[in-house]
């Protein structure tokens, strides 16, 4: 028997295998005990993804929960994950679902859940609705009914408000989006206009992505390096599956590591819009950033990996920026969880202000600070040799070593992160949805971080 399980942000599952009708019953069932435990009318949002069937899997839910009591407000096209928990905030709802499996396989759809402040559902909260699905306790039907709603105008209004639009259009900056067959390119297009300086690519529905995972990774993103590289552009954008992830390619058409996105940001908040924060930042993110925000007299903190973990941190003091090493960045002054968009605009908005481009920013930073490299790798493994991979990870704390290397120091904050020197570590987790071990190094050059990643990889073996 399947058991439905909430990762890092949702439940996701393959389509057809275990991602079916009668499971999302079960999990929308589960939602609905669980959200009139405390809300006796409860009014939700609910958004989907350009995924196979998602829009069909969002109506489904959206019936469901109507005949369970609930208010629903069911967008009328497929929309960024971000826009959902805009409408929940600004519309003031309890709920938002969204119908998506992010950067997952197109053979996966997920049940992402949405907060009353748009943040991600804690593991609290999903862990109580897995034990409401495993109890088999039935929701009691009440009235309800569905609306559609579209929130494009409120939302593009928004994005422009956040990022000084019109001095990137001034800067004449010329930059390449690759939309990865997400919903986000048009919202771009809204906030952009006429201006002839963005070249799309990949902005239409393809519920296969084009055989690529959209996960906003260099091997996914080979056909961005080589439009910017055609379009002589200063830089080149992406968009995840469902726009709440980012990443970056340089002008000469190199893919750029999000950490550096993270460092933009902060220096950009602190230096170009003299702003006061704490930056938030997870166990996977760049040493960098610490060296950075004591210069300018930031406050870092670190979570475990999960934007969720960062929304905690922004609900309780809107005066947070954070992000994480997968390009998702978020902003206290606008929404407690990440959106894709937001982060390419702000990122425009520092190049614009700084009238540089990218790679003379990057070749600052390094000869400033010293070059940090970071890579990551995915390692697929046998479920059943998951106790076998950790005690080898474990291991390593009794050793003393990582490639011939002294430990300095361990963190078990989120998996096991072996820590070698202030500008080089070694990470190991375990993926929340697929049967995946997740290896990742920072080190001063990419020859060491490949000897670090490498030698992790023999715990698979």
């Amino acid at each position: 028997m399947y058991n439905i399980k909430f990762g890092t942000d949702g439940w996701r599952a393959k389509i057809a295998e275990n991602f079916t009708f009668e499971n999302l019953s079960k999990v929308t069932d589960a939602f609905a005990v669980f959200v009139r435990r405390t809300v006796k009318k409860p009014r939700i949002a609910i958004g989907y993804d350009n995924r196979f069937l998602s829009d069909k899997y969002a109506e489904f839910t959206a019936n469901r929960l109507a005949g369970l009591g609930f208010e629903v407000l069911l967008f009328d096209t497929s929309v960024p994950t971000p826009l959902v928990s805009f409408c929940v905030v600004k519309k003031k709802l309890d709920y938002g679902i969204v119908i998506t499996s992010s950067h997952n396989p197109y053979t996966y759809n997920g049940f992402k859940i949405k907060n009353r402040h748009g943040a991600g559902a804690s593991e609290e909260e999903t862990r109580e609705i897995e034990n409401i699905i495993a109890g088999g306790i039935i929701p009691k039907k009440a009235p309800g009914r569905v609306s559609p709603v579209n929130m494009d105008e409120a939302y593009v209004k928004k994005l422009s408000s956040i990022a000084d639009i019109t001095a990137i259009k001034k800067s004449g900056i010329k930059a390449v989006l690759d939309n990865m067959y997400g919903p986000g390119a048009g919202y771009v297009k809204m906030i952009f206009g006429s201006y002839k300086g963005i070249t799309y690519i990949h902005d239409k529905r393809d519920p296969l992505f084009g055989s690529i995972n959209p996960e906003p990774i260099r091997k996914n993103l080979m056909e961005l390096e080589s439009a910017v590289k055609s379009a002589k552009a200063d830089i080149g954008l992406a968009l995840d599956g469902d726009s709440d992830r980012m990443a970056l390619v340089d002008d000469n058409g190199r893919f750029i590591p999000t950490h550096k996105a993270l460092v933009i940001s902060l220096i950009h908040h602190a230096k170009n819009r003299g702003m006061k924060f704490r930056f938030v930042k997870t166990i996977s993110g760049t040493s960098l950033l610490n060296i950075i925000a004591k210069e300018y007299g930031v406050e870092i903190i670190e979570t475990p990996v999960g934007f969720k973990h960062i929304g905690d941190l922004i609900i309780k003091d809107s005066a947070t920026i954070g992000g994480e090493e997968s390009g998702g960045l978020g902003f206290g002054y606008y929404l407690p969880e990440r959106d894709g968009i937001a982060a390419n605009l702000l990122l425009l908005e520092f190049l614009a202000k700084e009238g540089k481009k990218i790679s003379q920013v990057l070749a600052s930073f390094d000869k400033k600070y010293g070059a940090f490299e970071y890579d990551r790798v995915d390692v697929r493994f046998d479920a059943e040799k998951m106790d076998e991979i950790t005690a080898k990870v474990n291991e390593f704390e009794k050793q003393g070593y990582i490639a011939g290397k002294k430990i300095a120091s361990v963190s078990r904050m989120d998996g096991v992160k072996y820590i070698l020197s202030d500008r080089e570590w070694l990470l190991f987790r375990f993926s929340g949805t697929e049967p995946l071990l997740r290896i990742y190094s920072e080190a001063p050059n990419l020859s060491e971080v490949w000897r670090n990643i490498n030698f992790g990889k023999n715990v698979t073996e």
